[in-house]
């Protein structure tokens, strides 16, 4: 029995912080976005969604934040894995996505 609720504790904090890490913090993504996101989502460079265009982005949103951060985690499409910035921690990539989403008109 101590083991189940162990368990159970244990689940129930990784999905809060899971959630946590895919709702993210756009004003720090900024600088995240400015230093290892930008030449793709600022020109739309190998299909990535320009930041601020709504039309490259209303598919995306439809599936929602978390998935948003998970795709930018594993990679999607033409973009590899956290967009190829190895320097980016999970709470930085899901920053900049905020940021990004932040940015829709």
């Amino acid at each position: 029995m101590r083991v189940i609720v162990s368990a159970a504790v244990l689940v129930a904090g990784m999905l809060s912080m899971n959630f946590a890490a895919a709702a993210g913090d756009a004003a720090a993504g900024e600088a995240v976005y400015n230093s290892a996101c930008k030449m793709c989502h600022g020109s739309g460079m190998m299909g990535a969604p320009k930041v601020g265009d709504a039309k490259d982005w209303e598919a995306r949103v439809a599936q929602g934040s978390a998935k948003l951060t998970q795709h930018s985690l594993e990679g999607f499409n033409e973009m590899p894995p956290r967009g190829a910035c190895k320097f980016c921690s999970d709470e930085d990539i899901a920053n900049a996505v905020a940021y990004m989403l932040s940015k829709l008109k």
